[in-house]
């Protein structure tokens, strides 16, 4: 239990912080270095995915139950996703309609995006914990991977959401601990995660397929069309392939 609470701690809270700091430090994006990073991590999920959670999901309590958890990690996301977005959309209509009022505040408008933001990331960042409390009980070599991985995906994460409220003139601390809070769920997740992941072998492969969806969520619908927008070249295929294989060779070394 304590090595899930530290990692999911590292991974959910400090990747997020680490993101935002590097966004007020330097002030910019390096948009290729970060695409190349997120492709090679994308890469490298995909083999945990492919020869780790699911391998071990199928071993421990069949067929069945792997794909029936592996979808509904896919549709807990995507369930999640939509209702954000019609949140969202319903937002940005009610703030078009007041776009041309002349009281409106430009500073007001990009912290609440702000705060969308964060409480998007929040919402994902449950099931991220999940699989990582639940990998760590049952592989903890796996654990530490994937929270290593989801930290990274963790950065720039921090600098898109400490951006607006920045822009929108909030303090560098207050901006920096809002973004901290929306890794909260990621502990939280990691704790029900662990305490799953000690039950029975049908329940182990329950919560591993389930992470395994849920990375296949955040890998494909998240993380890669982000990689597409900073760098559309061949170059990100290539990061994702190196991410692939050495996941491959790092988990067959770790079993």
């Amino acid at each position: 239990m304590l090595r899930a609470l530290l990692l999911t701690f590292f991974s959910g809270i400090l990747g997020t912080v680490l993101g935002g700091s590097l966004s007020i430090l330097f002030q910019v994006r390096l948009n290729r270095s970060l695409s190349a990073l997120l492709a090679f991590s994308a890469g490298m999920m995909f083999s945990m995915i492919c020869f780790d959670l699911l391998p071990e999901a199928l071993e421990n309590g069949g067929m069945l139950i792997t794909v029936t958890g592996c979808a509904t990690g896919v549709l807990l996301l995507l369930l999640l996703d939509g209702h954000f977005h019609h949140h969202h959309a319903q937002t940005t209509e009610k703030e078009n309609l007041h776009h041309h009022e002349p009281h409106s505040d430009p500073n007001q408008k990009l912290i609440r995006l702000g705060f969308l933001m964060i409480g998007s990331v929040a919402l994902h960042n449950f099931p991220e914990g999940l699989a990582i409390g639940s990998s760590s009980m049952v592989a903890p070599p796996t654990g530490i991977l994937m929270a290593v991985l989801l930290t990274l995906h963790n950065l720039p994460e921090g600098m898109g959401m400490i951006a607006p409220l920045l822009s929108g003139g909030m303090n560098k601390g207050h901006a920096l601990l809002l973004v901290a809070l929306s890794g909260i769920p990621t502990v939280a997740g990691g704790i029900l995660g662990a305490w799953l992941g000690a039950f029975s072998a049908a329940g182990i492969a329950g919560i591993l397929s389930l992470a395994a969806g849920c990375m296949l969520y955040v890998t494909w619908y998240e993380i890669l069309p982000q990689v597409q927008l900073m760098d559309s070249g061949k170059k990100s295929l290539l990061f994702q392939l190196f991410g692939f294989l050495l996941g491959f060779i790092l988990i067959q070394g770790m079993h």
